[in-house]
C-alpha cells in the first residue's frame, strides 16, 4: 500500500482549531455582566465569539480524518482507552501545577475535567465504530436527532429568553461525554468530501447567520443567567456555532501555502496539535505562578495582544511536545 498523501488543508484546520482554543483560554471570555445592567458585547467580545468554533473544528477535523477509516473493535478500544488515559494523566499534571501555584493541596483532585474533550473523543471512536456497522441511514438519523436536541432546543431558548419569557428556560448540553459532538464529527466527514459542491455564497450566508446567532445566544443567555452560557463552553452545541464552523471548515479546505517558512511553521504546529491542547494550559499556569504580574494585565480590549501571546504559547507548547515525543514519554502525545 502506498503512502497516504498529506492534505495541507487538514493541517491548517488543526492549527486554526488549536489557536481558537488557546485564544479562548487566554482571554477566558470575561463578559463583564453586571446585575441590573443590560449586556451587549463590545468589539473585543464580538471577536472572541469566533472561539466558539475551536472545539467544533477539533471534532470536525477528527471526523474528516477518521470516519472512513475502518478500525476494527480492538483498534477502536485501544484508541478510546488511550484518549481516556492521556486526558487523565495530563489532567493530574494540571492539578499538581494548580496546587503548587495556590499553595493549597485541597485544590488537587485525582478526578478533573480540564481535558474533557479527550473523554469525548474516546466516546466518538466508540460511537463511530457502532454507527459504521449499521445501515448508512441510521447514522444520519442519529445526527438529525442530535440536531433537534440540543441544537434546536438551545435556539428556541435563545429567542424565548430574548422576548422575556422565563418559563422553563434551560440551555442544554447532552450527557454521555457531550454527545452533541457526533454532529460535528460527521459534518466534518461530509464536508471533507462534498465541500466543493456547496455554493460559496451559501457558505458566506452560513457564516454570517451562524455568527449572528452566536451574538443572539450570548446576549440572551448572559442576560438571563447573569453569566456566560454553560460557564465556559457556552456556545458549542448551538446552531450558530455549527453554521459558523461549517463556513470556517470549508474555507480551511481551500487553504494553500507555497513552500517556505510559513508553511513549515504551520506544519510544525499541526504535527504537535495534540501537544498544544495538552500543554498550553500548563504553560499558562506555570507562567502565572512564576510571574504573577501577568494576571494583572488586561487583555479584554486588545485581541491583537492576546493573539500574539497565543502564538508564543502555541510555539512553546509545540516545542515541548516535539521534545517529549522523542522520548519514552512520547506515548502521552500520540493517539
Amino acid at each position: 500500500m502506498g503512502e497516504t498523501k498529506r492534505v495541507f488543508a487538514y493541517d491548517a484546520l488543526k492549527v486554526l482549531a488549536t489557536f481558537l482554543v488557546v485564544f479562548y483560554h487566554t482571554k477566558m471570555l470575561d463578559l463583564g455582566y453586571r446585575e441590573g445592567v443590560y449586556y451587549y458585547p463590545n468589539l473585543s467580545q464580538l471577536i472572541s465569539l469566533f472561539t466558539a468554533c475551536g472545539v467544533p473544528l477539533f471534532f470536525m477535523v477528527n471526523g474528516a480524518l477518521t470516519v472512513r477509516r475502518d478500525y476494527d473493535l480492538k483498534k477502536t478500544a485501544i484508541k478510546a482507552a488511550r484518549c481516556v488515559f492521556i486526558g487523565y494523566i495530563w489532567g493530574v499534571a494540571m492539578q499538581c501545577v494548580m496546587a503548587i501555584r495556590y499553595h493549597d493541596m485541597s485544590v488537587f483532585s485525582l478526578y478533573n475535567n480540564c481535558y474533557w474533550f479527550m473523554y469525548t473523543l474516546a466516546m466518538l471512536y466508540v460511537v463511530k465504530y457502532v454507527l459504521n456497522k449499521l445501515p448508512h441511514w441510521v447514522r444520519w438519523v442519529a445526527v438529525f436527532a442530535l440536531l433537534v436536541y440540543p441544537f434546536l432546543n438551545n435556539l428556541i431558548w435563545d429567542f424565548t429568553a430574548l422576548v422575556g419569557n422565563n418559563y422553563g428556560i434551560h440551555w442544554r448540553r447532552t450527557g454521555l461525554f457531550t454527545l452533541y459532538s457526533v454532529v460535528f464529527l460527521y459534518t466534518g466527514d461530509y464536508l471533507a468530501h462534498h465541500y466543493k459542491q456547496i455554493s460559496k455564497w451559501a457558505l458566506v450566508l452560513a457564516g454570517v447567520v451562524g455568527y449572528g446567532l452566536l451574538v443572539v445566544q450570548v446576549i440572551a443567555a448572559v442576560n438571563f443567567m447573569h453569566r456566560p452560557f454553560e460557564g465556559g463552553n457556552y456556545c458549542f452545541p448551538t446552531v450558530g456555532a455549527l453554521l459558523l464552523s461549517v463556513a470556517l471548515f470549508a474555507w480551511g479546505m481551500e487553504m494553500r501555502l507555497k513552500e517556505g517558512w510559513l508553511k513549515r511553521y504551520v506544519l510544525f504546529l499541526a504535527n504537535n496539535s495534540l501537544g498544544i491542547y495538552m500543554i498550553h494550559m500548563l504553560v499558562m499556569a506555570i507562567a502565572a505562578t512564576l510571574f504573577p504580574q501577568i494576571i494583572e494585565l488586561d487583555f479584554s480590549l486588545n485581541p491583537i495582544v492576546v493573539a500574539v501571546i497565543c502564538l508564543i504559547n502555541m510555539t512553546l507548547s509545540a516545542g515541548i511536545s516535539e521534545a517529549i515525543r522523542s522520548t519514552r514519554a512520547g506515548f502521552l502525545l500520540k493517539l
